[in-house]
């Protein structure tokens, strides 16, 4: 019979007597003890059922009415043969039950090396110890290294074997441990490993469980080392550069990075030290055409053998624009109607593409600008760009002020003026372009010349000053103009007036070209 731990067991005791001779039965259930003694636990003498006392059953197990012995719950100690013996007038006859109890393990324990272990020994490292607690009968521990069988031997060597131990607690149950030792090597770097436990059940079932995965720290020496470069193909000026040196190695080394530099008075090169990196990234911010050139990157690791390098290269060329040169340079006067050309040069490490511009409107591609019969409008910043189109954002500019001299010109030089009623303030605005900045005056009938007081007069309106004008003058070293204001009533509802009653129409004089000419 197979039973679990702890179940109720009946085990049976089956028996025939030859007809008409069944006369008194006597019934006896019997165990063998650890000494080959047998003992009777219980008996039916004739209908009379008792469990004999000083044996282990005595409060564990009974007898039912069809002879049949009761374990209230089965423990390993029950593991053996029972034997009940039947006896009648005419004889006697024996019958024999195996019990096996079975008990599944607790949870198995994984242990496993956390230091870090070297590739390079002449022994087998312990690895892992897996534990299996209180399980019947004895279980079984195997090995795995990603998901695949170890086949380890149970005698130690060099290469792969365990070292395994059983033990009986009180209870009666096994527990058993399993010692993995192992020659690792290079490649177990990334290995997974695993124990898996085996145990039997009732009915020839196996039951199995097995612990998470785990992974070693391992010591190998460096035997390749690459430097890379992450950054885009084409480096400019401005860019951020990023270098990238691995070596496989572990643990990580460390590693060193410099410039290779050669030198006109020195024979063979020169390094310039940049630093060391623990993660193997060396970063130039805002690179200029000087940080071309060669990189080096160098892995301190002792354990690697002399053939193996542990120095990489890895050159850079960072494309550039020379400033922009614009002649004339910065600032520059023309007369007004004179013609004027801009001209501008660019070099770099590769040809650049050159235009002209007036604020974000591009006026003129190529290296000259030619500007003709100068107004006062034409008159501004002009810059020059130089950019390379195949290496987008390389570019550089250059400004050149052209400032506009001649004497001033009025915007209009004859207004008019509407009112509605007399008494009525209106705004005159005198419009006057010119450099250097001219001086305004204002002529009023009936009055002295009012001289510098801007280009705005306030008037309130008489019966006198509506039936005459005003007028306007600018005035510089080059010239004069004037400007001349006339007055005209017109109804309140006439749709012909340019804004509100008695405003007369402005003229607006353009900031830009005013700065320009104050400066």
């Amino acid at each position: 019979m197979e039973v679990l731990l702890g179940q109720e067991v009946s085990i049976l005791c089956t028996h025939s007597v030859t007809t008409g001779r069944e006369g008194h039965v006597l019934v006896e259930w019997f165990i063998t003890d650890k000494n080959g003694v047998q003992k009777r636990v219980a008996y039916d003498d004739g209908g009379q059922q008792g469990m004999d006392s000083g044996t282990e059953y005595k409060d564990r197990a009974s007898m039912d009415s069809s002879h049949s012995l009761v374990i209230k719950e089965a423990d390993v100690s029950d593991e053996r043969t029972f034997s009940c013996q039947v006896t009648t007038t005419s004889g006697t006859g024996v019958g024999e039950t195996q019990l096996k109890v079975f008990d599944p393990p607790e949870t198995p324990e994984l242990v496993y090396n956390t230091g870090t272990l070297s590739v390079t020994g002449d022994y087998a490292s312990e690895i892992a110890t897996c534990t299996s607690k209180n399980a019947n009968p004895v279980p079984t521990i195997s090995w795995y290294k990603d998901g695949r069988l170890l086949n380890a031997s149970t005698e130690r060597n060099k290469e792969l074997y365990v070292v395994s131990r059983t033990v009986k607690e009180t209870s009666g149950l096994f527990s058993v441990s399993s010692t993995l030792y192992m020659d690792l090597k290079k490649e177990d770097k990334d290995s997974a490993f695993h124990c898996k436990v085996n145990y039997s059940m009732p009915q020839g079932r196996v039951g199995s469980t097995e612990t998470d995965s785990f992974q070693l720290t391992l010591h190998y020496y460096t035997e390749n080392v690459q430097f890379l470069l992450n950054s885009p193909e084409l480096i400019k000026e401005g860019d951020d550069v990023e270098f990238h040196c691995k070596a496989d190695g572990s643990p990580p080394p460390e590693y060193y990075f410099s410039k290779v530099q050669t030198s006109d008075t020195q024979v063979g090169e020169v390094q310039r030290e940049l630093g060391s990196n623990p993660e193997g990234i060396f970063r130039l911010r805002h690179v200029s055409k000087a940080d071309s050139g060669m990189y080096r990157c160098q892995v301190l690791d002792f354990d690697s053998p002399p053939e193996v390098d542990l120095e990489k290269e890895v050159t850079i060329f960072v494309h550039y624009l020379d400033p922009v040169v614009v002649t004339p340079s910065k600032m520059v006067v023309v007369n007004i109607g004179e013609d004027i050309e801009l001209t501008c040069s660019g070099t770099g490490s590769r040809t650049p593409e050159l235009s002209w511009k007036k604020g974000e409107e591009e006026v003129e591609k190529g290296a000259t600008l030619t500007l003709r019969s100068l107004t006062y409008r034409m008159a501004g910043t002009y810059s020059c760009k130089a950019s390379v189109s195949s290496i987008p954002g390389l570019e550089r500019e250059e400004a050149v002020q052209v400032i506009v001299e001649g004497k001033p010109q009025m915007e209009q030089h004859q207004t008019v003026t509407h009112y509605h009623t007399v008494g009525q303030t209106v705004e005159l605005t005198c419009s006057v372009l010119g450099h250097p900045e001219p001086e305004i005056r204002w002529s009023i009938p009936g009055e002295a010349p009012i001289e510098h007081s801007g280009n705005k007069l306030s008037l309130e309106l008489t019966p006198e000053l509506v039936q005459s004008e005003v007028s306007c003058w600018a005035e510089n070293k080059h010239g004069s103009d004037k400007q001349m204001f006339r007055f005209e009533i017109v109804s309140p509802t006439a749709s012909s007036s340019p804004g509100p009653a008695g405003k007369s129409v402005h003229l607006s004089v353009l900031p830009a070209y005013l700065s320009a000419f104050l400066a």
